[in-house]
């Protein structure tokens, strides 16, 4: 799978010269910070173990193209970190004694996902002299680059190809052919991090960031 990575960076980066003279209206960067939290629900005895979100940083690289009266395409590729905090160290069921559930908790300690996004995005804007208004909304496919966690208990078992979706929307200021924009995003998961009985994990993340793009691109 790490194979696959330099070759969908190199084609995200190769798209700008392909599509320059036709289809290309802006591209940018924007960073800011993550919001990450995980459901992790045990089955079949339908248990949700409490988490807490983690905080970390989020970069993206990006690209506008098929831009009309109000709609356009944006494509992002991204890298950011999901997963989340808890005290629980283990989780066992007394079938004995009517499935009663025992957490054993420990230790505070976090589990960290990093990951490579791509996402195609539909755009929807308003336009009003210099000022933007926009909402935007597309499927996403998370890559994982690295997990590290201070668990006794980590997972030997994930998906290493998360599916997801992502909407948001922003606000943007131009002047000249720069615009300078703030956005925010929430990004649910359809695939489980790990979804091996009796875990299921799933990622959802809140993400706020600022960014900078160059406009009508030709």
């Amino acid at each position: 799978m790490k194979r696959l990575y330099p070759v969908i960076i190199f084609a995200f980066l190769s798209c700008p010269t392909i599509v320059r003279c036709q289809f290309l209206r802006s591209m940018g960067m924007k960073a800011g910070i993550s919001l990450a939290s995980q459901t992790c629900r045990f089955t079949p005895i339908d248990y949700t173990m409490e988490t807490q979100p983690v905080v970390g940083p989020g970069i993206s690289f990006l690209m506008e193209a098929f831009r009309h009266e109000h709609l356009s395409l944006q494509t992002d590729l991204a890298v950011s970190v999901k997963g989340s905090k808890t005290t629980t160290q283990s989780v066992t069921v007394n079938h004995l004694d009517n499935d009663r559930i025992v957490v054993n908790k420990g230790e505070f300690n976090a589990s960290r996902f990093s990951y490579l996004s791509f996402c195609p995005l539909a755009r929807y804007r308003v336009d009003k002299e210099r000022l933007t208004s926009y909402a935007m909304m597309g499927p996403r496919l998370d890559l994982l680059l690295k997990y590290k966690t201070g668990s006794d208990y980590p997972l030997d078992e994930q998906n290493k190809v998360i599916v997801g979706l992502s909407g948001g929307a922003g606000v943007e200021f131009s002047f000249n052919q720069l615009g300078v924009f703030i956005e925010a995003q929430y990004q649910p998961d359809i695939s489980a991090v790990t979804n091996h009985e009796p875990l299921r994990i799933n990622n959802s993340t809140l993400l706020f960031t600022l960014g900078i793009r160059y406009l009508n691109v030709q």
